[in-house]
């Protein structure tokens, strides 16, 4: 089974190409390093070799035309360095200076040259390490002189050299890896405040914006940004004032209605089909003062318009304050060490909030089963069940929209707008809400705060 490859990000993808650079550069100068001190010491090795052999040669080829000595006492004669095998063949017979067959081999490629009258200088493999071998005619004793050095101080020096460049490559390497580190984190450094700056808007903070900076290259994206802010803070305002402008229209005309469906209904002489309308009319209008009252009450909320101060209470006065709003018993909160935790909030806000999830229970839940308070670090949880149906996993994010309705809501049981006024009170008050399955079968609303700072610190 393939398995699809995960996405690299662009900071990695930074790094990866800086360090890969330097992985490619560092390789280049140190092969072109490595090559260029190999050749040279290679041709200083047989210039050297060179030099020595010729040297060496004259001596053998002295001594055997002035003194008539033995080939192998004049190789005796020679000092020859460590490392270094003299071979002379002369009538057929082939003399050395070291009992080593490995130097004899190693002119085995270079004879037939060197027996045709040339000088030759080459390298052989036979020796470890490899040697350099010079040959050198003597036709006035009748006679070949061969010197075999192994290139063993050669072979040290290309081995430090080819550690040293490759630990400088490898330090490039990571040097390169930090600089696009580096790299990486100033070129995002915009990106992080604007991903940062969104963040804070999307959450409601619409008075984010980015900094101004000096960078030319960076002023346009920044001018852009906080004009796109500023833009749509003012379109929901505006959206928020026009709501509340029109809800706030209506409130004279539904009042005057009301009273009039009021004296119709305390009329005594109306036919039953006539009370029947006036009946239906006055049911319909109640629906649709709730609704307008709820629209008041959001447009309040959008434009962050507090009904109070902030005060620090423990959440379990505001709970209890909510079940008796809604003519609930208090036990129905469950005691405990966490109702005594302290919440700095807008206490009719969260009390609202708070009568609203209990009213939804009974309206769609089938009825409250209870309130529960769970401390989770620096939060605490408000859990408000029911034993309803509950709400479907594709539901519990779309009940909090305005007007939408899920599960057991009827079309005609309210105006669909209590869990978003809940949302949005909560978030104003600095917490969260979502749904979740209760402990039985029903619905649990939970409402997230932050526990007081002077506490938590």
């Amino acid at each position: 089974m393939i398995r699809p490859r995960a996405d690299v990000g662009l900071r990695t993808s930074v790094v990866v190409a800086f360090a890969v650079g330097g992985l490619v550069l560092s390789t280049a100068l140190a092969l072109g390093t490595y090559f260029s001190a190999r050749h040279y010491l290679v041709e200083q090795r047989e210039r050297t070799a060179l030099r020595q052999a010729y040297t060496d040669a004259a001596l053998v080829r002295d001594n055997l035309l002035t003194s008539g000595a033995q080939v192998s006492e004049v190789l005796g004669a020679i000092a020859q360095p460590v490392g270094t095998t003299l071979i002379v063949e002369r009538d057929g017979q082939r003399y050395s200076s070291s009992l080593d067959p490995d130097g004899e081999d190693a002119i085995g490629p270079f004879r037939e040259a060197v027996l045709d009258g040339s000088v030759v200088v080459g390298w052989s493999d036979a020796t470890t390490p490899h040697s350099v071998v010079v040959g050198v005619p003597l036709p006035e004793v009748d006679a070949v002189y061969y010197e075999v050095a192994i290139a063993e101080e050669l072979d040290a020096t290309l081995t430090t050299l080819q550690v040293a460049l490759a630990i400088c490559a490898a330090l490039t390497t990571i040097g390169g890896a930090l600089l696009g580190r580096a790299a990486s984190r100033r070129v995002l450094a915009p990106l992080d405040q604007v991903t940062t700056v969104a963040v804070r808007v999307s959450a409601g903070d619409l008075d984010a914006r980015l900094p101004p900076t000096s960078d030319p290259d960076l002023a346009a994206l920044v001018g852009a940004f906080n004009h796109m802010v500023e833009a749509l803070r003012e379109r929901i305002e505006h959206d928020a004032r026009f709501a509340a402008d029109v809800s706030h229209e209506l409130r004279t005309p539904v009042t005057t209605l009301t009273t009039s469906l009021s004296l119709l209904q305390s009329s005594q002489g109306l036919p039953p089909a006539s009370r029947e309308a006036v009946d239906l009319m006055a049911a319909e209008l109640d629906r649709f003062t709730r609704a307008l009252r709820d629209l008041l009450l959001l447009g309040r909320l959008d434009a962050a318009v507090a009904d109070g101060d902030p005060v620090t209470i423990e959440i379990g006065d505001a709970v209890t304050q909510a079940l008796r709003a809604c003519g609930k018993e208090p036990g129905l909160l469950a005691e405990g060490e966490a109702s005594r935790t302290p919440v700095t909030v807008v206490r009719p806000t969260l009390v609202g909030a708070l009568v609203n999830l209990i009213a939804n229970a009974d309206m769609h839940g089938g009825g409250l089963t209870g309130v529960r308070v769970v401390r989770r670090g620096r939060f605490v949880d408000v859990l408000v069940e029911d034993e309803g149906p509950g709400v479907a996993e594709a539901d519990r994010e779309r009940v909090f929209e305005r007007f939408a309705r899920a599960g057991g809501r009827k079309p005609g049981s309210g105006s669909g707008l209590g869990l978003s006024i809940v949302e949005r009170g909560v978030r104003n008050q600095g917490g969260s809400v979502w749904c979740t399955s209760g402990r039985d079968e029903g619905a649990c609303f939970v409402v997230r705060l932050p526990v007081a700072e002077e506490v938590v610190a």
